[in-house]
């Protein structure tokens, strides 16, 4: 069975998690509709999508729109110069469709809103400004000024969040153990780096036995796990060397065999 149209554009989403912004305009910076759609389109492609933008019946408006402009000649003398626009206006929707299964959409609603010189411009330049910000917020698209790797690094650290909390807990539990196992005890110590180095490697991917550079759940469960199994073991050996009853037997109540 195929993926529906929900996992599909989770996918795309995926691609365009961050865009650099890539052009200065109207003293901002922004990210440009054909660098959006360079990033969305091979998503499209890849896992069979469409999108259809659609303009609502009954609801476009063309308004004309007045206003002074304030302007300055060379000598400094201010003046207000009457501007003459036309406002644009229309419903939008806007319609994922799963190529695979065209009966699966996902239909959005949205709005379209220019303001130019003449209508046709108004509309142009109001639907390319909607399907520039209908895609940025479809998808939750961060747009960055500078560098998109250190805005992707901040969003892993993000992701991480719940699961580094929950390594911290364990490391805990894992420095409380080894205490317990080794105290003050160089050999005891010694055996525990080792074991350490057997399952934890540094960013290098050297061994070491620093188990704060755990970051993950798993292996510091599994770290713990051998701890505590050290644990238990050296209490096992310190129980078999128990000092023995004056009758030349086992303590009462320990039932274990002694040899002859």
């Amino acid at each position: 069975m195929g993926e529906n149209i929900y996992q599909k554009l989770a996918k795309v989403r995926k691609l365009v998690e961050a865009l650099q912004k890539n052009k200065d305009g109207h003293n901002y910076k922004y990210v440009t509709e054909d660098e959006i759609l360079a990033k969305i389109h091979g998503g499209m492609e890849r896992y069979d999508l469409s999108l259809l933008p659609c303009i609502k019946p009954d609801t476009m408006t063309v308004t004309p729109y007045s206003y002074l402009k304030t302007k300055s000649t060379r000598d400094g003398a201010v003046y207000d110069e009457k501007v003459n626009d036309i406002i644009v206006k229309a419903d939008t929707e806007w319609v994922w469709v799963n190529n695979e299964n065209p009966d699966e959409r996902v239909i959005v609603s949205w709005a379209l809103i220019g303001h130019q010189q003449n209508a046709s411009m108004a509309f142009g330049s109001g639907l390319s400004y909607s399907s520039r910000y209908f895609l940025l917020k479809y998808f939750n698209i961060a747009t960055v000024e500078d560098d998109v790797d250190a805005w992707k690094a901040k969003q892993k650290k993000a992701e991480n969040y719940e699961e580094l909390e929950a390594v911290k807990l364990i490391t805990a539990e894992i420095e409380k153990a080894i205490k317990i196992y080794a105290g003050e005890d160089i050999e005891k110590k010694k055996r525990v780096a080792g074991e350490l180095k057997k399952m934890i490697s540094d960013k290098s991917g050297k061994p070491t036995a620093n188990f704060y550079d755990i970051d993950n759940v798993e292996l510091a469960a599994a770290v713990k796990a051998r701890i505590e199994a050290m644990v238990s073991g050296d209490s096992a050996g310190q129980t078999k060397s128990e000092p023995e009853s004056e009758t030349g037997g086992k303590e009462a109540g320990n039932t274990q065999l002694r040899p002859d």
